[in-house]
């Protein structure tokens, strides 16, 4: 093939020293096997995909199948079997710039001089059917075979298809930089995962050495450990499910093994519980015997309430009884007495007519006198009138005399009122008032300016007594630790003071208390320790409410994001880049409610929660104590602190860093700590040794927790104050001195009083003497008007005459009530005839009842006591019925405790056709009783301990039979598994061992391949290569240290050949496997790798060689590709060139050394 000049590569080759023993050779593997276990990349999960997943259509084919032979290959027209190379190209790749050929299907020899890139085609078919690099001992990543002086490389490998599918052509780039890859598949994008599984459906095992052999790994196939060469070779030939028989094993294996353990330790386990169960049985016999006994006592305690109950039963029934009898007796009794009482009955129904008729004739004789009565009331009345109208004729005289008199005096009176009238009159009233005034004016012009002063000087002390009580109040407020934290807090944020208020108006209506901030609810008695607490928290944390009511967080934190109220807020709310109000304006974020919220449930658990260390370890390592031991708080404040800040778990002390322990705190769960001028917190990495890392910052003053009184401040006021009182003291003399002005002035205004009562008594006789003028206008109206009534009024004659009229009149009136008195007085007399009669029929038929009721009242003595008898009776058979009923329920209380065995028991026996009496079960009570008390004392828990030994016991037992059911099956499986593993293993070990005991004889050495097994442990079962290079030796174990480099190439080669003829890969290969061999081993392994893979039936083979020896055998089916790459020679058509002929130069050269060929 041609190549265009490159850099030729020098051979890399292992070094392995002869003399090494196997156990050297072992430890380079496990070596060599740890250098290649690496983080998995996408080379390696290809590779993994290859191993771990094979192709389940040829497996089930040659299952199917049975045969243990050469498999049958599908093989096309031209000769190549599904999935051997077709095509070969590639670009950049290695030693190439661009080269592309066309393997054959049977043996590819591969001849080269070293350094041109035979080695390079093993690695292209590899890399290129997405292998990962390291199958060929070479450099692990793909981007170091991309040829140097080049960006990247292009690999293009084209696989013989399916009977009527298309061949597959794999295409892959890949560069210097990374190590990412195109794919594509008949020239469309593939991912690798889609490559790979191509890959494996043809049954390709690049990552195999019994198939895949490349230069720098032959070596390694020396250097297997047995185990290796049997998974291997399973991989490669004989029957597909060999592997999976063999995994299954070695998993089956292993759990026969931990299965017959674990029988032996449960059977152990099961016959020490069988042993102390035995042990106990005897007390526990004992002990069920007592309990029996307690039981039988226990059943008779209860079935001697039941015997009583059914004695006070029958007891019950003979009171009913007797109540039934005597009842019976009473009302035959009322019976025979009934005649006498319906008697009775008659005669006083007749009794009581009579009586109600000599009522009712009575009543009409009362009412007729009722009516005599109003008659002679009616009368007297007229009477009473006509006396009234004679005493008026009798007293007329006095009364016309009477009438002239009033006359008169009238007369006088009128008189008088007018003498009163006409005389004269002064008004002094208003010069009195005027004095009055004048006088009162006077004073109040002295005493106004010095009462207007008086109150400026009064309202001033006021004013500076009521800034001395604000300055007080400051004092006291300074002076308020806890109050100066709220005033910080309501500074530090307005949604702070927003809750404060309303928890003050609202808090009432909360479930449970709302603790407010640590920076506020917080004490830190000890101040030293005050910035240590802080740095153990944050911002948000220390302006946190917290809640111990869900419901009062929940309610609560519906607050936030609403707006503060108006002030609150800063700027108005007006800002640009908040959210909008109400009206459309933008409002500030400060400007809205942004408070911190915790719920916090209060528990001991939470309050108190456990430390890393005591605190005497602490003091041991040199700290003071945690920093939740220096707060004081409320307990939902310190669980919040010990849960959202780990204050429980964070050392302090105050000595210096240099005199405390530190290193061994973050072993004790400890995390940070703070010293005297430092805090320290310890990280934990994840990942590696999971090493601790320290971060130490430097002290800061508190700022929170710190806050104590202003004595500055609280100085300044006092000063203030003490001002003020100098202020008060000097205006006090000279307001003292207008006081006792304006009482000088008052004692003016008192005396002034005086005579204002005096000039009052002077108004009051001048206002008596105008009522006085008053008062007599007013009579001389009503007198003159008196007068002319009086004048007005009739003669005494025409009075006379109208009484005698009257007189007459009233006489004539009480003539009609008489004629009636008279008519009601002749009725009377008739009804008092009547009523005499009835009386007397009256008094004959109240005879008659009494002396009936004379007889019944005998006979009701003897009624008596026969209901006397009977409500005895009924009283007795309610006090049985009621013993009984309470005797019933005291047996269901008392019984209602007791076990379902002991009730059911007594249940039985009660129901029983006959119950012993009290006495019978009160005997075998004390029986069982004395029995009891005879019985030895076993301790009450032998019983618990032999139950709960029985119960181990059974779940031993379960537990043991188990594990053996599945012991049995894990052994039919290994059995069945191995009847079907071990026989095909044998198979193919043994037709692999005369292949390879011929193979060697033609060589005149000895060799042999065995399986190596191990029972009891199939992960040990491998495969050993035995052979022997000369007669006197024996046969030795293939290693890489036992033979020499030539005869381990010969073994190799010998054991790769014996697969090859039951090999189920489409292509082999093996590179450079003849170096080190002797020309009479070479010569035959050629012979015979010769005669095996030109075989019609056998697949693609590629053999490299950078030599070969003369007189070789050839195969008609051979393809023998030459590489020539490297400095290549001019064109032989040039002629300006000297040497491009090479025909030419050999014909010179022999001409010149006289050469006939």
């Amino acid at each position: 093939m041609a190549g265009e000049p490159s850099i030729s590569r020098n051979k890399r080759h292992r070094v392995s020293s002869d003399n090494d023993d196997y156990a050297t050779s072992s430890r380079k593997r496990r070596q060599t096997q740890q250098e290649n276990e690496e983080p998995e990349n996408e080379e390696d999960e290809a590779m993994r995909i290859m191993l771990n997943e094979e192709s389940d259509g040829i497996d089930e084919e040659y299952a199917d199948r049975g045969d243990d032979s050469r498999p049958k290959y599908w093989r096309g027209d031209d000769g190549y079997v599904a999935g051997s190379v077709v095509r070969i190209k590639c670009i950049n790749f290695m030693t190439y710039d661009h080269v592309e050929f066309r393997p054959g299907p049977h043996l590819n020899m591969i001849l080269g001089p070293n350094g041109t890139g035979k080695s390079s085609i093993a690695a292209a078919i590899a890399i290129g059917l997405a292998f990962p690099p390291k199958v060929m001992g070479r450099a692990n990543e793909v981007k170091s075979y991309v040829k140097q002086g080049h960006d990247e490389a292009h690999l293009e490998i084209e696989l013989k298809g399916n009977a009527g599918e298309e061949n597959p052509t794999i295409w892959r780039k890949f560069n210097r930089h990374d190590e990412r890859s195109e794919w594509k598949l008949n020239g469309e994008s593939v991912t690798r995962a889609k490559v790979s599984e191509i890959i494996k459906s043809f049954g390709v095992q690049a990552n195999n050495l019994c198939s895949f052999l490349p230069q720098d790994k032959v070596a390694e196939f020396a250097k297997m450990a047995p185990v290796t060469v049997l998974k291997e070779t399973m991989r490669a030939a004989g029957d597909p499910r060999l592997t999976k028989w063999h995994e299954k094993l070695v998993d089956k294996g292993k759990r026969l093994k931990e299965l017959e353990i674990d029988v032996d330790r449960q059977t152990v386990h099961r016959d020490r519980i069988q042993t102390q169960v035995d042990t106990l049985a005897p007390d526990v016999e004992h002990v069920q015997e007592r309990e029996k006994r307690e039981h039988e006592a226990e059943v008779l305690e209860h079935l001697l309430g039941v015997s009583e109950h059914a004695q006070l039963k029958e007891a019950s029934a003979r009171a009913v009884r007797l109540h039934k009898k005597i009842k019976l007796k009473v009302e035959r009794h009322e019976a025979g007495r009934r005649p006498l009482h319906d008697l009775e009955e008659s005669q006083d129904g007749v009794y009581q007519k009579l009586r109600g008729k000599f009522v009712q004739v009575k009543e009409k004789i009362r009412g007729d006198i009722s009516g005599v009565r109003g008659y002679v009331d009616e009368i007297e009345k007229i009477a009473k009138k006509g006396q009234v109208i004679q005493n008026n004729i009798s007293e007329l005289r006095k009364k016309i005399e009477r009438k002239e008199g009033e006359k008169n005096a009238l007369r006088k009176k009128i008189k008088l009122c007018e003498e009163i009238l006409t005389e004269p009159r002064e008004n002094h009233e208003e010069e009195i008032r005027a004095k009055k005034t004048e006088k009162g004016k006077d004073l109040s012009r002295d005493l106004e300016p010095l009462k207007k002063d008086y109150e400026d000087e009064s309202a001033e002390l006021q004013r500076i007594g009521r800034e001395i009580t604000n300055l007080s109040n400051r004092q006291r407020e300074l002076e308020n630790v806890e109050t100066q934290k709220e005033k910080a807090a309501r500074e530090f944020s307005p949604s702070i003071a927003y809750l404060l208020d309303w928890l003050k108006e609202h808090g009432g209506e909360l479930e449970k208390p709302v603790h407010k901030p640590p920076m506020i609810s917080v004490n830190v008695p000890n101040k030293q320790y005050a910035w240590q607490v802080e740095f153990c928290t944050n911002a948000a944390q220390r302006s946190t409410f917290i809640c111990e009511s869900k419901a009062d967080y929940d309610r609560l934190i519906a607050l936030n994001n609403k707006p503060l109220p108006e002030y609150l807020r800063r700027n108005r709310g007006r800002w640009n880049n908040g959210p909008n109000n109400r009206n459309g304006e933008r409002m500030a974020p400060e400007n809205l409610i942004r408070m911190n919220l915790a719920y916090q449930e209060v528990t001991d658990k939470t309050v108190n929660p456990p430390r890393p260390q005591p605190v005497s370890v602490l003091n041991r390592l040199g700290f003071d104590g945690y920093v939740i031991d220096y707060v004081d708080a409320a307990p939902a404040v310190i669980a919040y602190l010990c849960n959202q800040c780990r204050m429980h778990a964070t050392a302090v002390t105050q000595k210096d860093a240099s005199d405390v322990k530190v290193d061994e705190l973050p072993g004790m769960g400890i995390r940070s700590w703070g010293t005297r001028n430092d805090w320290t917190r310890v990280n934990q990495s994840a990942y590696g040794n999971r090493e601790y890392s320290e971060r130490v910052q430097a002290k800061s003053e508190a700022k929170s927790f710190n806050i104590g009184v202003n004595t500055a401040a609280v100085k300044e006021i006092v000063k203030e104050i003490g001002k003020l009182k100098l202020t008060i003291r000097d205006l006090e003399e000279p307001h003292a001195k207008m006081k006792q002005k304006i009482d000088a002035i008052e004692s003016k205004r008192r005396e002034l009083g005086q005579q204002y009562d005096e000039i009052s008594k002077e108004i009051e006789e001048l206002q008596r003497s105008s009522k006085r003028y008053q008062k007599a206008q007013l009579d001389l109206e009503t007198a003159t008007e008196k007068l002319q009534a009086l004048e007005s009024e009739p003669s005494s004659d025409e009075i006379r005459e109208k009484l005698r009229k009257e007189k007459y009149d009233n006489a004539k009136l009480r003539l009609k009530p008489l004629d009636s008195c008279m008519d009601i007085y002749d009725n009377m007399f008739d009804q008092c005839g009547d009523l005499i009669k009835i009386g007397f029929r009256q008094i004959q038929s109240e005879a008659n009842v009494k002396a009936i009721k004379a007889r019944v009242n005998n006979g009701n003595a003897r009624t008596k006591q026969l209901r006397k008898d009977m409500e005895e009776a009924e009283n007795e058979m309610k006090i049985s019925k009621a013993r009984m009923n309470a005797k019933w329920a005291a047996i269901k209380e008392r019984i209602q405790p007791a076990s379902r065995s002991v009730r059911n028991e007594v249940t039985r026996r009660a129901q029983a056709a006959s119950i012993p009496s009290p006495a019978e079960i009160q005997q075998e009570l004390n029986i069982i009783r004395n029995q009891l008390e005879m019985t030895i004392n076993i301790p009450g828990n032998v019983v618990q301990r032999w139950e709960a030994l029985t119960k181990q016991l059974e779940e031993a037992t379960a537990k043991l039979d188990e594990v053996e059911t599945e012991l049995s099956e894990v052994r039919e499986v290994v059995t069945a598994t191995r009847n079907k593993f071990e026989p095909a293993l044998q198979t193919l070990v043994d037709a692999v061992s005369a292949k390879f005991s011929a193979a060697f004889k033609r060589v005149k050495c000895t060799g042999e391949v065995q399986v190596l097994k191990v029972e009891g442990d199939f992960a040990q079962w491998g495969i050993k290569i035995l052979v022997s290079y000369r007669d006197i030796d024996r046969l030795k174990v293939l290693t890489g240290t036992h033979q020499s480099g030539g005869e381990r190439s010969l073994a190799t080669i010998t054991y790769l050949m014996s697969l090859s003829e039951m090999s189920r890969t489409p292509f082999s290969l093996v590179d450079e496997i003849n170096q080190g061999m002797d020309q009479r081993a070479e010569r035959a392994v050629h012979n015979q790798l010769v005669e095996v893979t030109c075989d019609s039936q056998a697949g693609q083979y590629f053999l490299i060689t950078p030599k070969l020896l003369t007189g070789l055998t050839y195969h008609p089916k051979m393809k023998v590709l030459t590489i020539n790459n490297g400095v290549f020679l001019p064109d032989s058509a040039d002629t300006t060139q000297r040497y491009g002929s090479l025909k030419g130069c050999l014909k010179k050269y022999q001409k010149a050394h006289g050469i006939i060929a």
